[in-house]
Parts: C-alpha cells; structure tokens; sequence
C-alpha cells in the first residue's frame, strides 16, 4: 500500500530588518564602541577613527550618523547622564523593614549605576569636558534636574531618615557623594571585599540615620 509524500512545512523566512532599525543597531555599536574607549582611554584619546573600528563600521558611516565628534559627544552625554536622571531604578519597596531596605537600596544603586564600568567612562567624559564649554553645560543642566529627583525620591523611599535626621536632603546629597566617589575607585584595582565592606558601612550609616536616637 502506498502512502502520500509527507508535505514539508515551508521554513519561514527571517522578518528583515527596517532601515531604521539597522541604524539604531548602528548607533548604539557606534556609541558602546564610544564609551568602551572613554573607559579604556580617556576622553582626549578617544577619537572617531578608532570609535568607528571598534564598532565595525567605516568613518563615513559613523560621520553619516553623527557628523562630528560634537554631536557623538552629545550623545554620550545623553546616553552616561540617563541613569542618573530615571527615579526609579534604585528604589525599593516600602513595605520593606528599614535595614532591609537600606541594604536594597544600595545594592541596586551600586549594581546598575555606580558600579558598573559605564561610570568610570561618564566621569572620563565629564572631566574631558570640561574644556568644552558648550557640552559641559550641558552636562551640569542635566545634573541640576536630576539631583533634586534623587534626593526627594531618597527621602520619600526612606521616611524615617525625614523624620528622625535634622538635615535629610543633606544626608541624601551625602549618601549619592558616596557612591560616586566609591564608583570612582573603579579606575583602581580595589579588591571585592573591600568594597562590599564600604557598601555595607554605607547600609549601616542610612539604617541609624532613619533611627530615632534619645
């Protein structure tokens, strides 16, 4: 008895990609390839030769998508300064006890933001910067906007500390200084236990700051 061929499923094709998805993929190679250097090098090192191989791509194409190393500086300046601008990324529940959501806190600042490699590059570029009048104000306009987030989002996730601390947008300008200055070690070999111990010194200090004292 025979028996109908199977019938062979047709493959679907790969939906391709728009044009202006290709060059958003290109944009953001351009721009990793941008803050990797910054990192590794420094701002006066980085230039658009070496950014366009490091992204795969030649300098007209990278010239074709920022015309000059102004607009990929203003781009990066976007692109370092937006974590530092989103209030909600730190933040932990409220219905957490206190120490536990002191130690949250900081875990998630220090894990998404201060801690990572993309810091260390932000402040090459933030120094380098400062040469250029232009993009340095534009860097201390972003700041202005998102430091007054942070420390009034600080205070709302850690009601104690506005109740108990004399001065608590002060202990939170204090605390965000910390984490900088701890993320500016990146540039150092500093060992894990050291900075998880520094971490947890800084867990300790918000937990008594939120503790009323007789």
């Amino acid at each position: 008895m025979s028996t109908a061929p199977k019938q062979e499923k047709p493959q679907r094709t790969p939906a391709r990609r728009t044009q202006e998805e290709r060059s958003d993929a290109t944009r953001r190679r351009i721009v990793q390839s941008a803050m990797r250097l910054l990192h590794k090098k420094g701002f006066p090192a980085t230039n658009l030769q070496d950014i366009a191989r490091g992204a795969r791509v030649t300098l007209g194409a990278l010239q074709h998508h920022f015309a000059n190393r102004q607009v990929l500086m203003e781009r990066l300046i976007d692109e370092v300064m937006a974590p530092l601008s989103d209030d909600g990324v730190v933040w932990p529940p409220a219905t957490l006890p206190l120490d536990e959501r002191a130690k949250e806190f900081v875990r998630l600042a220090w894990q998404t933001i201060y801690g990572v490699p993309s810091y260390v590059a932000a402040w090459s570029l933030f120094f380098g910067c400062k040469a250029s009048p232009e993009l340095f104000e534009r860097i201390d306009a972003t700041r202005a906007r998102s430091d007054p987030v942070f420390f009034s989002r600080f205070i709302t996730c850690f009601p104690e500390i506005e109740k108990n601390h004399p001065a608590p947008e002060q202990f939170a300008g204090f605390v965000f200084a910390t984490l900088r200055g701890m993320g500016l070690f990146g540039l150092f070999d500093v060992a894990q236990a050291e900075t998880d111990g520094q971490l947890g010194v800084l867990v300790q200090v918000i937990v008594q700051a939120g503790q009323r004292h007789p």
